[in-house]
């Protein structure tokens, strides 16, 4: 079995608990994007539909990791 990059695994984790904070279901989340429940499962915990490996190595190789923060809001 393929193991999860330290980035992947990182974004995975904040995806699945900006999704409980806002009290939104598997079901919620494939609804606004128009794909099925199990679908939103399958990238939320499994190996599925995995960042680029050459975007890793990029963000690696200049020092950087991918963050997941909330979008800014219109006042």
């Amino acid at each position: 079995m393929t193991t999860l990059n330290p980035t992947e695994q990182r974004l995975r984790e904040q995806l699945e608990k900006a999704r409980q904070q806002r009290g939104l279901t598997h079901a919620a989340i494939a609804e606004k994007l128009g794909i099925r429940p199990p679908s939103v499962t399958v990238i939320l915990t499994r190996r599925s539909g995995k960042i680029p490996q050459s975007l890793i190595d990029v963000l690696d190789a200049l020092g950087l990791e991918l963050i997941a923060q909330p979008k800014e809001r219109d006042a």
